[in-house]
């Protein structure tokens, strides 16, 4: 019986990249997006895979949207893996111009959201035996710098502190709670992006990140990861834990 991976955001850009990389490696998936279409169509590459997938619509900062997500995995017999992708910033204005209402949602989505739907896998999985929980933060929740959405910041560096803060559920829940830490990624808007920027701009903002190599960290992680662990992942680095020395690539 193949192992079920809850993976959200998974319509498209990392959380689809990631999704088809698990079913590569014979996991079954939850596709789960609140784009129905897209969800739809990610779920259609993974049913060539041969491998068990269901599409959820769903709004994970909703709790009762959140419950469906995990019934889907348990009717397929898991979950054994999730991962919180879904992630973004706030629509149309950033903090402090963005109201209370509309940064608090940005902070649900990236932070609170994770953090729920983790609680509730907590228990399917350790009937499994044992199971990983890879959280997707940002660099933007690394750095020290002035950054254009506080709140995403803001939450992104409380992912990477929940993530640390559960090192002991291996022992207590037979968990693995993990995190990536990437800064840009080559996805398609970035590199549309990238294009636009001058020598020098480019130069300032270092490599655009391969999505294929984020992919095969949260890959590693799944399979051998130390819970509690933090990579971090700058471009034109290999990917640094936070126990190891930052090393640089040859390419």
């Amino acid at each position: 019986m193949a192992r079920i991976a809850i993976v959200t955001g998974a319509g498209g850009g990392l959380g689809r990249e990631i999704a088809i990389g698990l079913a590569d490696t014979y996991y079954g998936i939850i596709v789960v997006d609140r784009d129905e279409r897209a969800a739809e169509a990610c779920a259609h590459v993974i049913e060539a895979r041969a491998v068990p997938v269901r599409k959820v619509c769903a709004d994970v900062r909703v709790p009762s949207d959140a419950d469906r997500i995990v019934s889907a995995a348990r009717e397929l017999g898991g979950p054994h893996v999730l991962v919180n992708n879904a992630g973004g910033w706030t629509p149309r204005r950033q903090y402090p111009e963005a109201t209370a209402d509309e940064w608090a949602a940005t902070i649900n989505l990236n932070l609170v959201a994770p953090m729920m739907l983790s609680q509730l896998v907590m228990a399917p999985t350790r009937e499994q035996g044992s199971g990983a929980i890879i959280n997707i933060s940002s660099s933007a929740g690394i750095d020290s710098t002035s950054y254009g959405s506080p709140e995403y910041g803001a939450a992104k560096a409380g992912l990477i502190r929940f993530t640390s803060s559960l090192s002991g559920l291996a022992t207590s829940h037979g968990v693995r709670v993990m995190c990536v830490a990437p800064d840009w990624i080559g996805l398609e808007r970035a590199q549309a992006q990238w294009a636009l920027m001058s020598h020098a701009e480019r130069a300032a903002t270092g490599p655009l990140i391969p999505p294929a190599d984020v992919v095969a960290v949260v890959l590693q992680l799944i399979r051998e990861g130390v819970a509690g662990t933090v990579v971090e992942m700058r471009g034109g680095d290999q990917p640094l834990a936070r126990t190891h020395k930052r090393v640089k690539t040859e390419s």
